[in-house]
């Protein structure tokens, strides 16, 4: 509950993130687009602290209101969903920014190689209970992915046949342009 009830209400910002990231970058706006990104994962480090809070505070009781005195949910435990919720919220941010910047291959591998990171994980049993394996797996994944996906928003690499801004490919084209409109 915790970490999917914030993703399903992240869809509607997630959703008008990439066509309004894609149309800064297209733009040549690197400002607006980094504080765009910027603003999104500050919001969601607020939501996350929020929840974080709300989980020390009254996380178990909560949770079994919300599930019932059958189920007993430890603060830690739901403090290691909630960070796991805060990055894979920021990665999900992160991957709009890579697709806006043409890093589609990129940005796949990393959510294919999270994955199965994942699955290798929970599948080697390493930590003994099975809850607290898929926690841990799940926070790990989240931060293994979103520092990725962070490193290809820094460093996008530049596509096929794009000229990077401030080159002196781009002078030449511009030159280029100009000689043939006159």
């Amino acid at each position: 509950m915790i970490a999917r009830a914030p993703l399903q209400l992240f869809q509607a910002v997630s959703t008008s993130l990439l066509p309004h990231l894609t149309r800064l970058q297209a733009q040549g706006e690197r400002d607006d687009f980094r504080a765009s990104v910027r603003v999104t994962i500050l919001a969601i480090a607020g939501f996350a602290a929020l929840v974080g809070v709300l989980m020390l505070a009254a996380g178990p009781e909560l949770m079994q209101l919300a599930f019932g005195e059958n189920f007993d949910y430890k603060r830690a435990d739901l403090l290691i969903v909630t960070a796991g919720m805060g990055l894979y919220l920021s990665a999900a941010t992160l991957n709009q920014a890579a697709l806006a910047q043409g890093q589609i291959r990129r940005a796949a591998a990393c959510w294919v190689g999270c994955a199965l990171a994942f699955v290798v994980w929970t599948a080697v049993p390493i930590v003994t209970d099975e809850f607290r394996r898929v926690e841990i797996g799940y926070l790990g994944a989240a931060l293994v992915l979103c520092a990725l996906l962070y490193a290809i928003y820094r460093r996008p690499h530049p596509r096929a046949g794009e000229v990077a801004p401030g080159s002196t490919d781009e002078m030449e084209l511009r030159l280029a342009a100009a000689d043939e409109g006159s």
